[in-house]
Parts: structure tokens; C-alpha cells; sequence
């Protein structure tokens, strides 16, 4: 496998969420993934939020998107803006990085 064919999710959960509906999770991990997967072989998908920030009905949308294979970044705000943009960021530049090795 080529690295052009590795493909790699980095969602910003908080500016882009979905309603915290049971059983939605599965749903979007499924087809956010599908369209990734035309692109190639998804190595990485990560969700970046504030977890303490999230309704507690979300417990189990954020379960069922663990469960789907995508890993939950915690980004907790303490009182700063742009903190899951800045996260998100940093994890980018390390991937590329591990690209250009």
C-alpha cells in the first residue's frame, strides 16, 4: 500500500456535530467512513470535542462512535477558545510528518 492510498479523518465534532440520536452514531462512523474509503484505506478517524461540554445523552452517541472505530479526542476548554481547532491541528502536522518519513 502507497501512502497516497492511506486516508486519514479528522473531524471537529463540535462545529460539526449530529443530533445526539441513539443508534445515529453507527450510522455516521458508517457512512462518513464509506466516503473515505473511495479515497482509499481509512488508517485513521478521530473526533475531536469537549467532552465535558456534551449533553449527557450523547454518552451514548460518543459509545457507539467509539464502538464504530473512531477514537474520541477530548479537548477540554478550560475557559480557552479554538482548543479542539488547536488539537486538531497538532495531530495533523504529526501525520504529516509520519507521511514524509
Amino acid at each position: 500500500m502507497t501512502d497516497r492510498e492511506k486516508v486519514a479523518v479528522f473531524w471537529d465534532f463540535e462545529n460539526c456535530c449530529p443530533p445526539s440520536t441513539q443508534g445515529l452514531g453507527y450510522d455516521i462512523a458508517n457512512n462518513i467512513g464509506r466516503i473515505a474509503r473511495i479515497f482509499g484505506c481509512v488508517t485513521t478517524f478521530k473526533a475531536y470535542l469537549d467532552i465535558s461540554s456534551q449533553p449527557s445523552k450523547s454518552t451514548a452517541l460518543r459509545s457507539e462512535l467509539q464502538l464504530s472505530g473512531v477514537s474520541v479526542v477530548d479537548c477540554p476548554h478550560n475557559g480557552k477558545k479554538d482548543v479542539v481547532d488547536k488539537m486538531a491541528i497538532g495531530t495533523l502536522a504529526k501525520h504529516f510528518r509520519s507521511l514524509l518519513r
